[in-house]
């Protein structure tokens, strides 16, 4: 083991032609974990092998390979058993077909040509957060909602072991028995609704992000629950993109811009962060 916190080292494979790139991109991996394996390929038939035989956990995937493309490729691989854990296209432009080729291969991000290193960085940030075994609880009244949030949290690639619940006085006592990482919480909870429960586990001191669930106007939920360590509040119904922004909020990362940017028009988010709020003791008299 390599990194600091006991995680195996990433392995990693760079495929594109274009040499420089595969520098660029190998240099910036081994800032980030001097311990990373790396594969480098120009073709194909060389990235399929190396995900069928190497089980690469990321892979940066050019457009243009010698033979096959990269989306064709990974689609070759992924038919033959082998899908990397988190697959990051590469290209010189993002035209809209780009969302469908992303989408249909799991992409989890594209990153643009020249390419930015910050955000190499913070994508081998959310690789090495996905891998890490992660406990999360959701507290949630309806079973609509609790199936929502556990559809996306499965397929979303992050190593999430989640624990389910209706009930807010349950909900309170897995909260004191286990360490969870984030916690999605409805405030309409029966026994005791999920501002009572913020209000309840704050002097605990639990490292627990907590996200509110609500029906109701985002900021007055906010402006209650800031006062009792809340992290977010997320407004119900919601769409499949507002749990996945929702989760990565939970987890410390940014959402994936630019396949974002691609998956629908701009749309106001149903997640309100209460760093967000303005600070009321800011206010002038």
């Amino acid at each position: 083991m390599d990194l600091q916190d006991g995680r195996a080292p990433a392995r990693v494979v760079i495929a594109d032609c274009d040499p420089g790139r595969r520098l660029s991109l190998r240099e910036i991996v081994l800032r980030f974990d001097p311990g990373a394996v790396i594969d480098e390929a120009t073709s194909g038939q060389a990235l399929c092998d190396i995900l069928l035989r190497h089980r690469p956990t990321l892979a940066f995937v050019g457009l243009q390979l010698d033979d096959l493309s990269g989306p064709e490729a990974v689609a070759v691989a992924r038919r033959a058993g082998a899908e990397p854990p988190c697959l990051v296209l590469v290209a010189t432009r993002v035209l809209p077909h780009w969302q469908e080729i992303a989408t249909s291969l799991g992409a989890y991000e594209v990153l643009k040509t020249p390419l930015d290193p910050s955000h190499i960085e913070q994508l081998l940030h959310a690789d090495a957060r996905r891998r890490a075994p992660t406990r999360a609880l959701l507290a949630c009244s309806t079973p609509a909602g609790r199936s929502a949030i556990s559809r996306v949290v499965a397929r979303s690639g992050f190593a999430i072991e989640l624990d389910e619940t209706d009930d807010g006085r349950h909900a309170l006592k897995q909260l004191k028995l286990a360490a969870y990482d984030f916690a999605f919480i409805d405030v309409k909870l029966g026994g005791i609704d999920g501002l009572e429960l913020a209000c309840q586990i704050q002097p605990l001191g639990l490292p627990t992000r907590i996200t509110l669930l609500t029906t109701s106007e985002l900021e007055p939920v906010a402006q209650a629950g800031r006062y009792f360590g809340v992290d977010a509040v997320l407004r119900m119904p919601f769409y499949a993109r507002d749990i996945d922004l929702a989760l990565h909020n939970a987890l410390g990362l940014r959402r994936p811009y630019l396949l974002n940017a691609l998956t629908a028009p701009p749309a106001p988010s149903a997640l309100l962060r209460i760093a967000d709020l303005p600070n009321p003791r800011r206010k002038i008299a």
